[in-house]
């Protein structure tokens, strides 16, 4: 019987409006943590996050199910104030 296994990787990496420096280093924690909460919630797992005044790097672990086009925007869409 054979099985599948699937690995996808994806770096995801999106800037604040306009590049304004709005990710101070108070909301860095938090941020990162919400973001990894609303990547659990569509059956993936982040693997490494990191963000800049101006922009946020994830690494995401993602199911097959899941296009990536839909992880962005629900992910920018979810954490926009």
């Amino acid at each position: 019987m054979s099985h599948t296994y699937t690995n996808l990787l994806t770096h995801v990496i999106f800037s604040t409006k306009d590049r304004e420096p709005l990710i101070t280093a108070a909301l860095h924690d938090d941020l990162l943590a919400y973001l990894g909460g609303i990547v659990r919630e569509i059956g993936g797992a982040l693997r490494a996050a990191n963000s800049r005044p101006d922009h946020v790097h994830l690494l995401c672990s993602l199911p097959p199910t899941v296009a990536t086009s839909d992880v962005a925007r629900l992910v920018k869409t979810n954490s926009s104030p």
